[in-house]
């Protein structure tokens, strides 16, 4: 039995290490309110603007949101954008020892124009080089996961394909956690499963899930199947799929075989769903360096992840936000077995 504020507390003294794809989202907001000219496409007259991290750098806001101390390896260009990175990443209160620059890549940069009137975007662009680091960039980067792996409660490899997470610096991430009895949670976009063979936890969302397996999303038995496939052949300690409207199902595996437990969503309404994978990935990341055990931990991203949605972009939750969530949704302020969740099993065989 795990009272919230025990579980609370763990995780205002823990430290995760987060390796992953650093982005800086910019958002152009404005009116549209006639047809160029030149082109059959809408004038966006801006009005305002705004830009955060993006991509693991939002992963690090959520965790700083949460109360969590971090430590970041990441990559960025020498260029105007890398910059806005390092000093949102130190306005965080992360230590910048840990981003390699590199001036042969572009900083990833996305650009949202979104119409006022409507709360939607018209259109986006981006600025990136998604191919892998050179050889030189990656050593550099297995040696910061080396020397910050040390002191940490949880180890969170952040994959968006920009090219910081190759096998060989996924594989020094694992070997770290394994060194030091520290569980690697990976948010995976790479459809080559076996990229993650040695990660402790995966946390994908159910098409990412398909496309690991090789499976279609199609009749009930293929999530279950696709998760029991995966955490055997990859030797996972568990899965935790996030499902957007349907909630999250977490797998975990033991002797007697894979355990499913279904935790149905607590969103109160869906606004944006922008970057609330990194919210819940945060979440559910800083619950496990505090402590929690994986259910406890899943049903708090859960809560976390449906706060998220109901704001505008690459948002961040807080304790409080979390906590006013689960109250309004009728739930104990204690996170335990007698929760309303679902427990399957089915054979690893």
């Amino acid at each position: 039995m795990e009272h919230i504020n025990r579980l609370l507390g763990g995780i205002s003294n823990c430290r995760v290490l987060v390796v992953g794809d650093l982005m800086l989202d910019e958002y152009l907001c404005g009116h549209v309110e006639r047809i160029s000219p030149e082109a059959p496409v809408p004038i966006l007259n801006v009005v305002g603007r705004e830009a955060t991290l993006g991509g693991a750098g939002n992963v690090v806001r959520n965790l700083r949101s949460l109360g969590v101390r971090v430590s970041f390896v990441g990559v960025t260009g020498e260029d105007e954008t890398g910059e806005q990175i390092l000093e949102m990443l130190g306005g965080l209160g992360t230590e910048e020892s840990g981003v390699v620059r590199d001036g042969q890549r572009k900083s990833t940069r996305k650009v949202r124009f979104v119409s006022l009137e409507h709360g939607q975007q018209v259109f986006r662009m981006d600025e990136e080089t998604p191919e892998p680091v050179c050889k030189q960039v990656e050593e550099r980067i297995i040696r910061l996961i080396q020397e910050k792996g040390d002191d940490v409660q949880v180890l969170l490899c952040s994959d968006y394909l920009k090219g910081v997470l190759t096998e060989r610096v996924l594989n020094a991430a694992f070997k770290t956690g394994r060194e030091r009895s520290t569980p690697v949670i990976v948010a995976p976009k790479d459809s080559n499963a076996q990229k993650y063979k040695g990660a402790s936890i995966l946390m994908p969302n159910a098409r990412e899930l398909s496309r690991l397996a090789g499976t279609p999303m199609d009749g009930l038995p293929w999530l279950m199947e696709s998760a029991g496939r995966l955490t055997k052949s990859l030797g996972l300690e568990a899965m935790l799929v996030t499902r957007g409207k349907e909630g999250m199902s977490l797998f975990e595996k033991s002797p007697s075989g894979l355990h499913r437990m279904d935790i149905p969503t607590v969103a109160r309404n869906v606004y944006d769903v922008t970057g609330a994978g990194d919210t819940a990935i945060a979440a559910f990341a800083a619950a496990l360096g505090g402590g929690a055990e994986l259910r406890s931990a899943a049903h708090l991203a859960n809560a976390a992840a449906g706060v998220a949605v109901g704001k505008r972009g690459t948002a961040t939750v807080t304790i409080e936000e979390i906590l006013e969530h689960l109250e309004e949704k009728n739930s104990q302020a204690r996170l335990t077995e007698e929760e309303p969740w679902t427990v399957h099993s089915a054979s690893l065989q």
